[in-house]
């Protein structure tokens, strides 16, 4: 099963992570290597290497990020030279939800990168909840 890693400014990745357990039961192949204040890229990238390491990485490696051209999205690029890495920045709670439920041990990093990058997956909505907005629709079964 491809490895999924994400990967943050600070513990941004690690406090996702524990949302989708928390909303999805304990999950095998999902990790967070957070980029820490102070600390080097260099020596990210070294932390970054060695949790691809720890994983079979034959069908590759999917890793996450918070935004594109940030340390972690760079140092994911800068070690691709190395391994087989599929890379999306963006990463967010529904993204990581409909990974979930689409990895599967025959996935391919392009078809979990499809699933990723597919506009249902970025979860985006907005509603006017302020006194006089109108609504449109529910927000959840709950009628009250």
């Amino acid at each position: 099963m491809i490895q999924i890693i994400l990967v943050s400014h600070g513990k941004f990745c690690e406090g996702l992570l524990g949302s989708l357990e928390m909303v999805t039961g304990e999950q095998e192949g999902i990790s967070a290597v957070p980029l820490l204040p102070g600390e080097a890229p260099e020596d990210y990238r070294e932390k970054l290497r060695q949790e691809i390491e720890k994983h079979d990485t034959q069908k590759g490696v999917l890793i996450l990020s918070d935004v594109t051209g940030g340390t972690p999205f760079n140092s994911t690029g800068y070690l691709a030279k190395d391994y087989e890495i599929g890379l999306v920045s963006g990463m967010n709670m529904p993204m990581l939800v409909t990974l979930v439920f689409a990895r599967t041990k025959d996935s391919t990093l392009d078809e979990l990168i499809g699933a990723a990058t597919d506009p249902v997956a970025a979860g985006i909505k907005g509603t006017n909840l302020s006194k006089g907005g109108k609504r449109r629709e529910k927000l959840s079964i709950n009628k009250n």
